[in-house]
């Protein structure tokens, strides 16, 4: 049924109390997991792919995301949008991002979910390789935790958690004068809690996003990308972002 699956697609209190059953296949940590991060930035949107060679600290800059989930052919799209503000600093090519985002649960009884989360990444490895001239190819990894918070703004007091640790390995090369061409892989591993009023879960999930981006003459970028958190019969996120630089105190290599 269209509306049940939706329902469980989105909310864990539904299944267990509403619907009174978990989801075939399912226990309730994984469903409570899978929830936490889906209604959180960390599932809820598709990663951002970053130049591993980005050097210049003081850096700040912003994306508009979009991320789409359907449970299965039967149920609707289920839409999110987000705002990423991100800094970078000196020390180990270390980024600080805060997001702020919505997202809308599509069922006839259903409201949204207002949510945020916070990222820190820190490079562990970087190689430049080909460089005849100022713009190398560039190869990076880095470790990333992440931690978010949802509140859903229907009459039901329910809360969402998560908090995940990844590791992005990207690679970005140039195209043309003054573009670049970036792409990213970034396996993890997260905690999912949510809450309701007579109700509380948690658990664990791995989980795995990708992402393509075209640089535009060093600031502006178009990414496109998927994000999953990996459960039995689970959707994947589909996702877009636009990037812009907002300010950098010195010339940076795009």
């Amino acid at each position: 049924m269209r509306v049940e699956r939706g329902f469980v697609g989105a909310v864990l209190f539904t299944v267990v109390v509403v619907i009174g059953r978990p989801a075939a296949g399912q226990g309730a940590n994984q469903l409570a997991a899978w929830d936490g991060m889906v209604l959180t930035p960390i599932g809820a949107l598709a990663p951002v792919a970053r130049d591993p060679g980005a050097t210049a600290p003081g850096v700040y800059d912003a994306s508009l995301r979009y991320g789409r989930w359907r449970y299965d052919a039967d149920d609707v799209i289920h839409d999110n949008i987000g705002l990423t503000v991100r800094r970078s600093f000196g020390f180990a090519r270390t980024q600080l991002s805060l997001t702020f985002a919505y997202g809308l649960v599509e069922c006839p009884t259903c409201s949204g979910w207002q949510f945020g989360g916070l990222d820190l990444r820190s490079s562990v490895w970087n190689h430049s390789f080909g460089a005849t001239d100022q713009r190398p190819i560039t190869a990076g990894a880095a470790l990333q935790m992440s931690v978010g918070g949802a509140k859903y703004r229907g009459t039901e007091a329910s809360t969402a958690n998560s908090v995940a640790i990844g590791l992005p390995i990207e690679i970005a090369f140039p195209v043309w004068k003054a573009s670049q061409f970036r792409a990213a892989i970034i396996p993890g591993y997260g905690y999912g809690r949510i809450a309701s009023p007579d109700f509380v879960a948690s658990g664990f999930l791995p989980t795995i996003g990708a992402a393509i981006a075209w640089n535009v003459a060093s600031f502006v970028t178009v990414d496109v990308g998927v994000q999953r958190v990996i459960i039995v019969g689970g959707p994947t996120q589909l996702g877009a972002a636009l990037s812009w630089k907002l300010w950098s105190p010195s010339p940076s290599r795009p």
